[in-house]
């Protein structure tokens, strides 16, 4: 087995263990969180392949899709449901700067080492300073669209 198929079958399973922290009462705002995420990730994640931004050589479903099913539709979409519900909404603006930083790096960081390492990702026209940006864009935005839809408000 190549290293690259252990590292997804891990992040699989630490994905599917995840979905076991979220808190019972959150249940339908998680739903609706990863259904939007998903939404906007499978979008922005086949624009960002199909413009040959990123490439994805070692992936899941690769004669149906040219993106990272795993990350597209299931991590990220994931990581964005423990983003909101624990979001620091009545706290000071640096303090959610630092917490939406928190998340981005910690998503950046393993995809760099991924990119360099294994086959997993490869950047064609694409730099790690990039993804951190698109990852900050897209946590806002489903925080935004969770605050909406909700009817949170910051008081």
């Amino acid at each position: 087995m190549k290293i690259e198929d252990t590292i997804l079958y891990v992040i699989y399973a630490c994905t599917f263990i995840s979905l076991a922290f979220i808190p019972k009462n959150k249940l339908k705002q998680a739903s609706i969180i990863f259904l939007f995420q998903q939404f906007a990730t499978w979008f922005l994640g086949l624009l960002v392949v199909e413009l040959h931004l990123i490439e994805y050589p070692v992936r899941e479903l690769s004669n149906i899709n040219k993106s990272s099913f795993l990350f597209e539709f299931l991590v990220f979409p994931i990581i964005s449901i423990f983003f909101c519900i624990y979001f620091p909404y009545t706290k000071s603006f640096m303090r959610k700067f630092l917490y939406t930083s928190a998340f981005c790096t910690g998503i950046t960081i393993p995809e760099t080492i991924f990119e360099r390492y294994t086959q997993l990702i490869k950047y064609i026209k694409w730099d790690w300073y990039i993804t951190w940006l698109s990852v900050y864009a897209a946590l806002l935005l489903s925080w935004y669209f969770y605050k909406w839809y909700f009817k949170i408000n910051n008081k």
